[in-house]
């Protein structure tokens, strides 16, 4: 791959459906090798009613385990945590994390090392890693999560002999003027793919489009499941990144299309 590194993706017009200060960072590392990168957040994040997750935070002297696969997660625990004066507490937990990006917002908040991060940055991937301790049968854990989260990662613990409480904490909402931007740039023929980085994004996208436009526009996903719920969905998926990182991801579009195995979209 000779081209300099700002062409590698030059032509390539992807979406980026994360929102905010989630989606800039895979949005910059995209222009840094020469994608037309739009920033589409398709979904916002809504806090649930706090009280669950502050009653958990006041009795968190009785859990041995805190599970974190989100920086949302992450986020919301920090502040129930300070609300509650618990930080004497959190900082003695044990912690069971899911991806870089919740790894690197663990250490921001200065906790202790998380016990458990697997290479592979997903509820299996934690699964196969507990599985393997001697410190989680009759473990008693914590898991703040998304609404409708997968029921993989609890039911996986507890039939290890854990107990685990799960706390909806947050929801993904539609956001009605990401939403309407993506269909007008996807009615124009103004892009060649969209970056979903969880299963949820595919829901936001069958929101956002007619159902005919699922069998035409082109997704690249970090992951299998999401690249599952692609497949189901009728997205055609044109590259499945295996590395857990934004800067793999972004490798594997850079290797499928400076590599020459996608042909560059058309001007």
């Amino acid at each position: 791959m000779n081209a300099p590194l700002g062409t590698w993706l030059s032509g390539v017009r992807i979406a980026v459906t994360r929102a905010g200060e989630r989606g800039s960072p895979l949005a910059d590392a995209l222009r840094r090798v020469g994608a037309s990168v739009h920033e589409l957040p398709l979904t916002r994040i809504e806090a649930l009613n706090p009280a669950p997750l502050a009653a958990a935070v006041a009795g968190l002297a009785g859990y041995d385990w805190i599970l974190l696969t989100s920086v949302n997660a992450v986020e919301f625990l920090a502040r129930a945590v300070q609300q509650g004066h618990a930080d004497a507490v959190m900082a003695t937990r044990r912690l069971a994390v899911v991806g870089v990006a919740t790894a690197n917002a663990v250490e921001a908040q200065g906790w202790r090392t998380p016990t458990v991060h697997p290479e592979r940055a997903q509820a299996e991937g934690m699964l196969d890693a507990m599985a393997s301790r001697i410190d989680v049968d009759g473990a008693r854990m914590l898991y703040p999560s998304a609404a409708g989260a997968r029921d993989v990662l609890p039911d996986g613990l507890r039939a290890l002999g854990a107990e685990v409480d799960v706390v909806a904490t947050y929801r993904s909402a539609p956001d009605a003027e990401g939403q309407r931007r993506l269909l007008a740039l996807v009615e124009a023929g103004e892009l060649d793919l969209v970056a979903v980085a969880a299963p949820s994004a595919i829901d936001a996208l069958l929101d956002a489009l007619p159902a005919e436009y699922a069998r035409r526009l082109p997704v690249t996903c970090i992951g299998p499941v999401t690249a599952r719920a692609a497949r189901m969905a009728g997205f055609p998926v044109a590259v499945e990144s295996s590395a857990a990182t934004m800067e793999g991801w972004v490798k594997s579009l850079v290797t499928a299309y400076g590599g020459g195995r996608i042909a560059p979209p058309r001007s």
